[in-house]
């Protein structure tokens, strides 16, 4: 028993059978990337639970020095470290470990890869810029009260 093939269409016959079983809206067109377009970067690789687990402890331990709270998160997939504010719990970041560029860096649940893992100290001011903004707007009073 021979398979019938369905026949092949064209790009343009394609895009006309689709623009025209919508009531002549165009439901989609080809968008050519150009040949120098950079590709997408692959995800991050992230490590097993012992190496984060170290990684984040010594981020922990400076990042408390600085007066940041921080809790180590291992019930999940991936370890995480939660650094927050005792006076604003609820604004914080998550922080994992993940291997980029040779080396392994800390990775903030933004998806910024902050800095490697041998840099604890640029890592905790980093946190700091990051978090400082958003702790000190949570403690302003509200705008609508001012006027």
């Amino acid at each position: 028993m021979a398979r019938e093939r369905a026949p092949q269409l064209s790009l343009e016959e394609a895009v006309m059978g689709s623009t025209a079983s919508w009531g002549g809206e165009e439901v989609a067109r080809l968008v050519l990337l150009p040949p120098n377009a950079p590709t997408a970067l692959p995800p991050p690789t992230y490590s097993g639970p012992w190496r984060a687990r170290w990684h984040l402890t010594r981020l922990a331990l400076v990042l408390r020095c600085d007066g940041w709270t921080t809790q180590l998160r291992t019930e999940t997939p991936r370890t995480l470290l939660r650094v927050y504010s005792k006076d604003a719990p609820t604004i914080g970041e998550s922080i994992s470990v993940a291997w980029g560029n040779g080396t392994w860096w800390y990775l903030s649940s933004t998806g910024l890869w902050l800095t490697p893992c041998k840099r604890l100290c640029l890592a905790a001011d980093k946190l700091n810029i990051l978090l400082q903004p958003w702790v000190a707007a949570a403690f302003e009073p509200l705008r609508d009260e001012q006027l």
